[in-house]
């Protein structure tokens, strides 16, 4: 076994739980955010830029960037968090608001 290793076999399991992320589900013509705008009024930029996060009460204030997502999955799968097990990070913008 190597050094860094966690478990006994040096493999480590964390869980990344992303929210509501900038995806083609959201951005897409005629994904959520054209739904939310037919129903509400604003414009599909307006749901993206705040609306969106108003609605679901998001901490700060926007959608999760795919990128701050894909972040935390290669930090998790590098060195730096070589004793870093049994965890979930939540990548959701504030939604769940538990510690």
């Amino acid at each position: 076994m190597g050094r860094g290793a966690s478990g006994p076999q040096g493999i480590r399991v964390n869980t990344v739980s992303p929210g509501p992320a900038l995806t083609p589900w959201w951005t897409d013509e005629g994904g959520a955010a054209d739904i939310i705008a037919g129903a509400t009024g604003p414009d599909r930029d307006a749901v993206l830029e705040r609306g969106a996060a108003e609605m679901m009460s998001l901490t700060t204030g926007r959608l999760t960037d795919p990128q701050e997502v894909a972040d935390v999955v290669a930090l998790l799968a590098s060195p730096r968090s070589a004793s870093t097990t049994g965890a979930d990070f939540a990548v959701d913008s504030g939604f769940l608001k538990e510690i």
